[in-house]
Order: C-alpha cells, then sequence, then structure tokens
C-alpha cells in the first residue's frame, strides 16, 4: 500500500508543476507534493529493503536505495544537459516530466513484489509468511522454524517493550537507536552533500569553468560509477569502517579544497593549476562519497531500528536529514558570497566531528540478523564491541537458520 500512495502522490505533484505555466505557487506545490512522496519512499523502500533482504547480503539490499538515487541524480544532470539549447517551454517540461518514470516504475513493479514477511508474521499471517520466505530464501528446509522463532521473538518484544508512539524511539535503549539513525543522515549533510549537488555550477563558474554543467554531469556521472563499490565495501569492510574511511577522505579533499583556494587572494585570482586541483579534489571528494556516506547512512538507518519502531525510527532519520540541508541550502548561498571556496573548510571540519560520532555512536551491524541487533541493544553492548559479541537468543539461532543451519559468528573461544 505504501508503495501505491507514494506513487500517487509523486504522480500528482509532477502534474501540478507541469501545468503551473505561469504560477508559481503551483509549481511550489507540486514540488511540495512531489518530495512529500520522495519523504515516504525513504521510509517505506528501506523498510521493506531491510525486513525481505537475507542477512548476508542486506547492505547491498538497502545500498540500492542509495545507488538509484545516485542514477536518478545523474540522470536528471544528462536531460538537463541536453535540454540547454532549447528555448520553448520544453526546456523545462522534460525536466519535470521525466520525474514520472520512478513512480510509474513502482505501479508497474508492484504486483510482482512480495510483501515483507516480517510483516506478515507481525500481523499474525504465518501461513502468507512462510510462503513468502520460501521464495526469498535458498534454505527452503529451515523456513518453518525460522517463522516460528521470528513469531517468539515479535512476541517477546510486545511483551518486555510496548513500543508502539514515536516517543518511545527516545526512551531506554531505543534512544541509542534514534542518536545513530538521526546522527548518520544529519552529518551526512552536513559534510557538504547539499553544497556539491545544489551550488557545485555555481561554484564551477566562481572558479572561471566555461561549461559547469558539463562539469557537474561529471560530477554526478563519477559519484553515480562509484556507487557499484558499495555492494562489496558494505557487506565485505562493514559500517563503521567504510563511514570512517569515508569521513576522513572528505575531510582530506574538502580541506585541500580550502587549502588550494587559500593559494590566491580570491577565487579569480587562481592559478589555472589551482583552479584544476579544485575541481579534481571536488570530484574525488563526490566519489568517496558515492561509496560511504551516500549510501552508508541509509543502510545504517534501515537496519538500526527495533521491528516494533523501525518506521518511526527511519522517520525521525530522514527529519533529521531534512531539517539539515534546509538552513545548509538557505545559509550557503550568502555564507559562500562571502567568503567564497573557503566555505569549503566548514564541511571539512564537519567530516572531522563526523568520525568521532560514528566511532562512538555507530555500532558494527554487518553479519548480523535484525532480531540479533535486538539483543546486543537491549543487553547495552558498548558500540565498538557489537563486531566480536557473540548473541545466544532467538537472534543468534535465526541467523544460523538463515545461513542453512550454519554458524558465521565468531566463537566464545575465539573471542578469548
Amino acid at each position: 500500500m505504501g508503495f501505491q500512495v507514494l506513487s500517487l502522490l509523486m504522480i500528482v505533484g509532477v502534474i501540478l508543476e507541469a501545468s503551473a505555466i505561469t504560477s508559481f505557487w503551483q509549481l511550489a506545490v507540486g514540488r511540495i507534493i512531489v518530495y512529500s512522496g520522495i519523504g515516504l519512499a525513504s521510509n517505506v523502500v528501506l523498510t521493506y529493503l531491510s525486513e525481505c533482504a537475507p542477512q548476508r547480503v542486506r547492505g547491498a539490499f538497502l545500498a540500492l536505495y542509495s545507488f538509484f538515487t545516485s542514477l536518478g541524480v545523474f540522470i536528471a544532470s544528462l536531460v538537463v544537459y541536453l535540454s540547454r539549447s532549447r528555448t520553448d517551454k520544453w526546456q523545462y517540461l522534460i525536466v519535470i516530466c521525466c520525474q514520472l518514470f520512478v513512480p510509474v516504475g513502482y505501479l508497474i513493479a508492484y504486483p510482482f513484489l512480495p510483501e515483507s514477511p516480517r510483516y506478515l508474521v507481525y500481523r499474525g499471517r504465518f501461513t502468507e509468511a512462510e510462503e513468502v520466505m520460501r521464495r526469498l530464501s535458498n534454505h527452503r528446509e529451515a523456513i518453518s522454524q525460522e517463522i516460528q522463532l521470528l513469531k517468539l521473538q515479535i512476541e517477546e518484544q510486545r511483551e518486555l517493550h510496548k513500543a508502539t508512539s514515536i516517543l518511545d524511539c527516545f526512551k531506554d535503549t531505543n534512544l541509542r537507536r534514534t542518536v545513530a539513525a538521526m546522527g548518520v543522515q544529519i552529518f551526512q549533510q552536513a559534510q557538504g552533500v547539499s553544497f556539491i549537488q545544489n551550488f557545485i555550477v555555481t561554484f564551477m563558474q566562481q572558479l572561471g569553468f566555461p561549461d559547469p554543467l558539463r562539469t557537474n554531469l561529471l560530477v554526478t556521472g563519477c559519484s553515480f560509477a562509484c556507487h557499484v563499490l558499495t555492494f562489496i565495501t558494505f557487506d565485505k569492510l562493514g559500517r563503521r569502517w567504510s563511514l570512517l574511511i569515508g569521513s576522513i577522505g572528505m575531510a582530506a579533499t574538502m580541506l585541500g579544497t580550502g587549502g588550494a583556494i587559500e593559494s590566491g587572494h580570491a577565487v579569480a585570482d587562481l592559478s589555472i593549476q589551482a583552479k584544476n586541483a579544485c575541481a579534481a579534489l571536488l570530484i574525488l571528494w563526490y566519489c568517496i562519497y558515492g561509496f560511504t556516506w551516500g549510501p552508508g547512512c541509509w543502510i545504517v538507518t534501515g537496519e538500526i531500528g527495533t521491528g516494533q519502531l523501525r518506521e518511526r525510527t527511519i522517520f525521525l532519520a530522514s527529519m533529521g536529514s531534512f531539517l539539515t540541508s534546509v538552513p545548509i541550502n538557505f545559509v550557503n548561498p550568502y555564507v559562500q558570497k562571502a567568503i567564497g571556496g573557503r566555505v569549503t573548510f566548514i564541511y571539512g571540519a564537519f567530516s572531522i566531528v563526523s568520525i568521532l560520532f560514528v566511532w562512538m555512536c555507530v555500532p558494527e551491524t554487518r553479519r548480523r540478523s535484525l532480531e540479533e541487533l535486538d539483543e546486543m541493544f537491549q543487553a547495552h553492548v558498548p558500540t565498538w564491541k557489537f563486531n566480536n559479541y557473540v548473541c545466544t537468543g532467538m537472534g543468534a539461532e535465526i541467523t544460523r537458520l538463515e545461513h542453512g543451519g550454519k554458524e558465521d559468528k565468531p566463537t566464545q573461544e575465539e573471542i578469548e
């Protein structure tokens, strides 16, 4: 149902935008409705992927959200670039109408999508849940046992942790989850992605590049290409190390850009070598972002919340991202006008702070079932010990069954 609602919202919004020939407010209302659909998509899609994906490749599945978002940004840049020479109304109508591909694609795919098995178990529809899991799992012989364990785990959660409202996200162990989910979303924006996506054209014009739209196309294309690495890194290297490496690289490139700009009294006075260095560093920044923080914040957000509050946790995290990006988009033009390219020092500083945040607040969740994460948060396991903690509850048994009965966790003897 969520996919249908968000699709209809986007379609209505695009129609309002496209038909707003002379009305600015109609265009604004249409844009708000489209963004409402996008906001709902971040909630519905992440919840769906996290609950349907096999535990071994959950990171890669959740990364699909960011991957296709990056693809959309690249296609949008390409459409803008290709339609730049038109002088009729189709110069902007083509760009607006291309948004219809996403909601129409959702509606076409909807009949073929299975329901989330965890949602079906939560609703007491066990037969349907078993049928779905047989479609999604390679270990069909253990499906019935896994369904029973999920049922027991959900009943335990309901009895011990009656969490149903959004306020419960800020209580007990759920507060720690909410801080991690909101934090990665806030730091994703604070490190400069809005600056790169929304003001790169203006920045390139200040650097004196003759065709900033082409440069923007190059930047978004490189970022999209680097997203492919995500399908390997987050399930192999892990969530924490991917984010930490990303923060270090993004801090270095942003601060390096600021250092190159400091070589001249103003952006216009920079040497051609310094200008090329700035462009190269910003492209490198977006490439690093493409396989670390771009998908990483959505992966963490999608799997960190408890089952009862997962949708609400994702909603709060998305709001954190929105409430961070809006003031950045509003303030950045004035700051950039006042200090020019030195604005990159600010974003570089946030990257340094994000290193501390990830180390202290973002646990390692790879190779863990969602039920194991519940056990570890309830046991108050320190963030930096998640990777080696040995679970003994129902979550560990669910993980074993997902692996076909094979243990994929460190034993107590190995840790000692």
